[in-house]
């Protein structure tokens, strides 16, 4: 009987802490402005550490040159995220940082912390290699990119 109890007992604890976690749990919104003359067909997302991305955040649509979207992640306690843009071929754009270790990557995804983010900018340098910049507040005036699920 006591077995019983215990077991019912560690059964509700387990259901409290998940709830609990899922309350927590949130969505994060950033904006993605493509300032590039390059049309862009996909925009992927996964946690950082996952292995594989989720399906693409357009659904097929297409990402104008010269045009600002808002994007919505699924339910998460994780706010970094590796995040795939896709030029209209199909190939993911290369992105290039310099990590807090000083190391420098190259890789077909950028990793972010979407907590603070606002705009995550695309544009190209003078010889058309792509280029990426962030920000944490709405310098561009495109608004609150949470507002259209507000």
């Amino acid at each position: 009987m006591k077995k019983n109890r215990l077991l019912l007992f560690l059964l509700a604890l387990m259901l409290v802490v998940q709830c609990f976690e899922q309350i927590n749990a949130q969505y994060y919104c950033f904006w993605l402005a493509n300032y590039t003359d390059e049309t862009l067909s996909m925009v992927r997302l996964r946690e950082t550490g996952t292995s594989s991305f989720g399906n693409d955040v357009f659904e097929g649509m297409l990402i104008e040159p010269y045009e600002h979207y808002t994007i919505r992640t699924r339910v998460s306690d994780e706010s970094l995220f590796d995040v795939e843009v896709s030029q209209l071929d199909g190939k993911p754009i290369k992105f290039s940082w310099v990590g807090q270790n000083g190391i420098s990557y190259t890789k077909p995804y950028i990793i972010l912390d979407l907590s603070p983010l606002n705009t995550l900018m695309l544009t190209k340098d003078e010889y058309g290699n792509f280029e990426w910049s962030i920000t944490d507040e709405d310098d561009y005036s495109f608004g609150n990119p949470c507002e259209p699920w507000n």
